[in-house]
């Protein structure tokens, strides 16, 4: 092997592209974590989780310009972009985290929900060092080939009815004609329904060919109507609830259509674009959208929307979710 390499290296050309290789092979092997950025991430960190968010943005800035080939620097001012609404710009500052050293696994639990809520799939499918289990890889190469696309008017108002703790209210969707009673929950991420819809034709499944288990398996929901509107290949999970006629959506589902909550008049207004004009007047609330919910950014830390303090602090005011620029934009008393 080394005479196969030194004979063809001996060409000036491929001297030239194997210098460079091994350079920049040694270069991001080699990188050293700098000090003094990580102490800004972590002082970062720190200030994040007790609701500073704006000061805590400007030490991850700090710590990059510090040492911007710092993989712990950059993966910790991408995450909290795209916590904020920047998804791509978050995704690109974590794969080059990933090119300047940083752990792949580590990154890839990081990154990979970030390539789900772009509706990066074919990115999603190919991530190194990926989280996902084989079914939900599997899933992520059918929606790469396959992408989910909403059509409809360019906005409707569809009615909101009250829903259990912790939701922001409930609407009716419908799935391979069948209609269900859907609760708006924060805290899950694209669409949950029973293990019953395992054997419906309108929902593709993706598992293991050993391995049963519903909690294994990943689903896609080929047509989903909401009022006027349809959204196909929606990513779906299950859940043992028995019962059939029930459904929990997440924000990431419906914060596709920029939706607009007014529980006082029993509507949900969706935009099929996604987008709302930087103009939009309210009261605007800094967001952090995680796996695990949605938070508010509070003068005395994180509130998680739906929680009880988010729900006295908006009251009967109607509000907007605007996930593109990470923020609440509430009704103005």
């Amino acid at each position: 092997m080394n005479r196969w390499m030194n004979r063809w290296s001996n060409r000036p050309l491929d001297r030239c592209l194997t210098f460079v290789a091994a350079a920049l092979i040694t270069f991001v092997a080699v990188t050293p974590r700098d000090a003094a950025a990580q102490r800004y991430v972590a002082r970062a960190d720190t200030l994040l989780r007790r609701g500073r968010v704006f000061a805590a943005e400007t030490l991850y800035y700090y710590a990059v310009r510090r040492a911007p080939r710092d993989p712990g620097a950059r993966l910790a001012l991408g995450r909290y972009l795209a916590a904020r609404g920047a998804l791509r710009i978050g995704a690109v500052l974590m794969e080059e985290a990933r090119f300047f050293g940083g752990d792949p696994k580590t990154i890839g639990t990081y990154l990979a929900p970030v390539y789900a809520r772009l509706g990066d799939y074919k990115a999603l499918a190919t991530l190194p060092g990926s989280p996902l289990p084989y079914a939900e890889r599997a899933r992520a190469e059918w929606l790469g080939a396959n992408p989910p696309v909403v059509t409809g008017p360019d906005s409707a108002v569809v009615p909101l009815a009250p829903g259990d703790s912790g939701s922001l209210g409930e609407i009716s969707i419908v799935i391979g004609g069948d209609t269900l009673a859907a609760t708006i929950d924060p805290r899950v991420q694209g669409i949950s329904l029973d293990t019953a819809w395992l054997r419906r034709k309108s929902v593709k499944r993706f598992a293991a060919t050993f391995d049963n288990d519903w909690r294994n398996i990943g689903g896609v929901a080929l047509s989903v109507d909401v009022g006027p509107f349809t959204l196909t290949n929606e990513p779906t999970s299950f859940a043992a609830t028995a019962n059939s006629r029930h459904a929990r959506v997440g924000l990431d589902f419906l914060g596709q259509l920029a939706p607009t909550f007014d529980h006082a008049a029993g509507t949900l207004l969706l935009r099929k674009s996604g987008r709302l004009p930087s103009t939009a007047a309210g009261q605007r609330i800094p967001t952090l959208a995680y796996p695990g919910g949605l938070w508010l950014v509070a003068r005395d830390g994180l509130w998680p929307l739906g929680g009880t303090n988010a729900k006295t602090m908006i009251g009967t005011r109607a509000f907007t979710l605007d996930p593109r620029r990470g923020e609440l934009i509430v009704e103005e008393r």
